[in-house]
């Protein structure tokens, strides 16, 4: 096993923070949030089906961002923007904020639908002095009520959070019916040194009516601990599942990995933020496919011990460690599962299993979240390149 951890020395960590000081710094002395509004910048570009990724060590923190607002600023009048999200929030979360705001002022339908917690803050604030909660209305913000029994988070149909992110266009850019899968949430964090994903299906009614159904339950609070669907639609290129929690018994992600087979040279590569001991036969299936001759490889952020300890006894399989919130080359904030070999009797299959949920019992077993499966090609292609990006930057 080849395990890669980034261990920097102070005086890279400093060098590295100033890097991105100078890089974030504008020009004539004006601060970050006075001049830096990636969301107000965002280029205009055709809306098609594709991934688009953070990459804060090479200086684009904001893809993700950017794409977004572009969807938004393309959105056209007497259209309807959907959202389900976690946390909106500082100088990033006021920034798309503001475009929304626009986009509402110029008749585009905006609701959404946010987690309790940190709500109380100047981005969600001008929200809902904009919108209003009233959901009998074109434009509405809902905050979910579930208040966790810990206290810090309140989802709207699970008993923990509301961690989804993901965005529905109904019209956009000339095109309809346009999905938006991510793993970031709008903070500053998630705009500066978190590595994250997000995909874009266009023109699939099927599955963008899926996750409205999904939004409209959410909206509704139809409070159960085991709401989990899975919807397969065809599109072009390929098929896509959408998976939505939570769920109460079983794991789709051990069910997927049983469907892999390591003839032929099959490599499983993951690119986790979080992953606990409840999910340990994620990492018990990972090493069984490693011992069979799959080649493994892992980006990790923060790992249980029980779990490394499961992924380092397994026969080389390579761990890559991005796990610094505050300096680069940062934290992967991303969720996603790359297959590429032989998986459910297909010998050349490649899967893209990517969403908000990370590897965690509260994920999968309290939490709202929304996943995907695909096997379109061009997605796999990105995915895979995304992987071999991050897995250099952790060295």
């Amino acid at each position: 096993m080849r395990v890669k951890s980034v261990l920097l020395p102070l005086s890279s960590l400093l060098t590295a923070a100033l890097a991105m000081a100078i890089v974030s710094a504008p020009a004539g002395g004006a601060t970050a949030a006075e001049s830096v509004r990636p969301c107000r910048d965002a280029p205009v570009t055709p809306v098609t089906t594709g991934a688009v990724f953070n990459d804060p060590a090479a200086g684009d923190p904001t893809a993700i961002v950017r794409r977004i607002c572009d969807l938004v600023h393309q959105a056209p009048s007497g259209s309807r923007i959907r959202i389900a999200h976690f946390v909106i929030s500082g100088d990033a979360g006021m920034d798309f904020a503001n475009e929304l705001i626009d986009a509402h002022r110029r008749g585009v339908d905006v609701q959404l639908v946010l987690d309790g917690w940190q709500v109380d803050n100047p981005a969600v604030h001008a929200l809902r002095d904009e919108i209003g909660t009233d959901e009998t209305r074109r434009s509405w913000l809902h905050v979910c009520t579930g208040l966790s029994p810990e206290g810090n988070t309140a989802a709207c149909i699970g008993n923990k959070g509301q961690h989804n992110k993901f965005y529905l266009f109904s019209r956009t850019g000339g095109r309809s019916d346009v999905v938006v899968q991510s793993s970031a949430n709008f903070t500053d964090l998630n705009s500066s040194t978190y590595w994250n994903n997000a995909t874009t299906f266009v023109g699939n009614t099927r599955l963008f009516q899926a996750y409205g159904s999904y939004f409209e339950d959410l909206a509704a609070e139809r409070r159960t601990s085991d709401y989990y669907r899975e919807v397969t639609t065809g599109m072009r290129g390929g098929a896509v599942t959408a998976y939505f929690f939570p769920r109460a018994e079983g794991d789709p992600i051990v069910e997927n990995l049983a469907k892999v087979g390591c003839a032929g040279g099959t490599t499983v590569r993951i690119g986790m933020s979080e992953w606990d001991t409840y999910r340990i036969a994620i990492a018990e299936r990972i090493a069984e496919l490693a011992g069979e001759g799959c080649s493994v490889a892992v980006v990790h952020g923060k790992l249980d011990a029980e779990v490394r300890e499961v992924l380092s006894a397994g026969p080389d399989i390579e761990l890559y460690e991005l796990d610094d919130a505050r300096a680069l080359p940062g934290r992967i904030h991303s969720k996603y599962l790359l297959v590429e070999g032989e998986f459910d009797g297909d010998r050349n299959a490649r899967r893209v299993f990517t969403g908000s949920p990370n590897f965690n019992q509260t994920s999968l077993r309290r939490n709202d979240e929304a996943m995907i499966q695909t096997n379109i090609g061009k997605l796999y292609d990105q995915y895979r390149a995304n992987f071999a990006t991050m897995s250099a930057a952790a060295g």
